[in-house]
């Protein structure tokens, strides 16, 4: 009636732990990537003195298993390693503990770099990167550290007055105590140890003064205490919490990360000249178009993306405003100005005309043209459009850029472009925070999160590569042969 079950039942023959994983499983690809990687720069950390260790391809291997699994905790790690066939597999039944798992992950982050550029180039090989089109997002990930311990210049002048005044207490009780214990005892000529309070209280004095420096130096309002690197963002309609900005560059072949960033700017501008050029460095190739969102857009941007011949597909925030219908007035808006080059006026949709008033210089020193309207006394619209009594728009140098992009944008192919960037770019960031729970860094500073990040961007490219190879495997063998 039953097939038949016994727990007890002996193999007449040894067993290899590779026998219990698929042939197209994840850990295989994982396996299978780590071995062609060049690991020299990693083994010259390595010396050949004292016990010996764990072999680096060993926890690389189970590191990026587990952070394609959404398993980033050393001991959650280490408990797989005893449990879980596939960590089994992956590091030869052997089973280094939870703190070796995480000393190698922060000793080794600044190598992550360069592992990520070998296995993007490999995935290059495979054929599954074309470079021809590449979608760029950004995103804000809280830093391992809380909003309370965020203060500004006023609030670490009034800890250090309460640090300070406490310390003068301290100083005042042990005094105290240290005469009533001569007067008992006699003096003690080897002195006494500093009270665990002082010590304390010392040490967050120099924390305070330290924060107080960077603060000065860093030209922001605020620093935190526990991570000075991790400035206060707003992640979407969240409140205001210390945080990082990751940012990355996918191209539309099979979505692949090909390049990746972690920012301290709340903004995405300024990492669109550093994606861009980081793609032509990884992989060789000028990427051909370019789609972002509105957050990537200044009229820097689109002059070097011209200048690279790149074509660029990135809307303004004023013009998706518009789009939505979120917009104030939408009709006196900027875009719905005509300018006349011959003339150089502009006409406002009343049809009032606005002459050359003045030349201005922005915060970066470029001269921006000041236009304003000659009859707008009167005008019924007037105060719909501005509360001066004269209308004013400014001309940027730059607006010709401007326009093309806003053109180029609104135009069948602009839209298909930015449709394509929604589900090729977003996703992405949706996954890693929706299912492998990445909300927050484990690490602090920018140089452990950048390396924090290109984990998981690895962990994607390497989940990216198995449903390649899967769908294009052909004969048996190695996968990555076999495609």
């Amino acid at each position: 009636m039953f097939k038949e079950y016994n727990q007890e039942q002996r193999f007449l023959l040894p067993l290899s732990v590779e026998d219990f994983v698929g042939e197209d499983h994840l850990a295989r690809i994982i396996n299978e990537v780590v071995n062609r990687l060049d690991l020299t720069e990693l083994y010259a950390r390595y010396s050949e003195l004292g016990c010996s260790a764990y072999h680096p391809q060993l926890l690389l291997k189970v590191l990026f298993y587990g952070y394609a699994t959404g398993e980033r905790s050393s001991r959650k790690i280490a408990h797989r390693l005893a449990n879980d066939v596939a960590y089994m597999y992956l590091a030869g039944m052997q089973r280094p503990d939870f703190r070796t798992i995480n000393r190698f992950r922060q000793e080794h982050l600044g190598l992550l770099q360069g592992l990520f550029v070998q296995i993007v180039r490999l995935c290059q090989a495979l054929g599954m990167v074309r470079v021809g089109l590449i979608a760029l997002d950004g995103t804000k990930v809280k830093a391992n550290a809380s909003l309370r311990q965020s203060l500004n210049q006023e609030k670490l002048a009034e800890g250090l007055a309460e640090v300070e005044e406490e310390m003068q207490r301290i100083f005042a009780e042990a005094t105290v105590t240290d005469a009533a214990e001569d007067a008992d005892e006699g003096e003690d000529q080897s002195g006494y140890e500093v009270p665990k309070e002082l010590r304390d209280a010392r040490s967050r004095h120099e924390r305070l003064v330290q924060a107080q420096a960077q603060l000065a130096a860093s030209g922001r309002t605020q620093i935190n205490l526990t991570d000075p690197e991790a400035p206060l963002m707003q992640p979407g309609q969240q409140q205001w919490q210390p945080a990082y900005n990751g940012q990355i560059a996918v191209d539309a072949q099979a979505g692949v990360i090909v390049a990746a960033t972690v920012s301290t700017c709340s903004v995405d501008q300024e990492a669109l000249p550093e994606l861009v050029n980081q793609t032509i460095a990884i992989t060789g190739t000028s990427p051909v178009e370019v789609v972002a969102d509105a957050g990537f857009a200044s009229a820097d941007n689109y002059l070097a993306l011209a200048n690279q011949e790149i074509t660029g597909y990135i809307p303004d925030a004023k013009e998706v405003s518009r789009q939505r219908g979120t917009a104030k007035h939408p009709e006196f808006m900027k875009q719905q100005f005509t300018y006349d080059k011959d003339q150089d006026t502009y006409r406002c949709p009343q049809g009032k005309t606005l002459v050359y008033h003045n030349t201005q210089k922005n915060k970066q020193g470029i001269p921006i043209r000041i236009y304003q309207g000659v009859d707008c006394p009167g005008c019924a619209r007037r105060s719909e459009c501005t509360k001066a009594k004269y209308r004013r728009i400014s001309r940027d140098p730059r607006e010709a850029v401007v326009q093309e992009m806003r053109e180029r944008v609104n135009s069948e192919t602009g839209k298909q472009r930015l449709e394509l960037r929604q589900w090729l770019v977003e996703p992405i960031f949706g996954h890693f925070k929706q299912n492998w729970k990445y909300r927050d860094f484990l690490l602090r500073g920018k140089t452990k999160v950048t390396g924090e990040f290109l984990l998981f961007c690895i962990a994607h490219n390497l989940k990216k590569m198995g449903k390649w190879l899967c769908l294009n495997r052909n004969g048996s063998g190695p996968m990555l042969q076999r495609a």
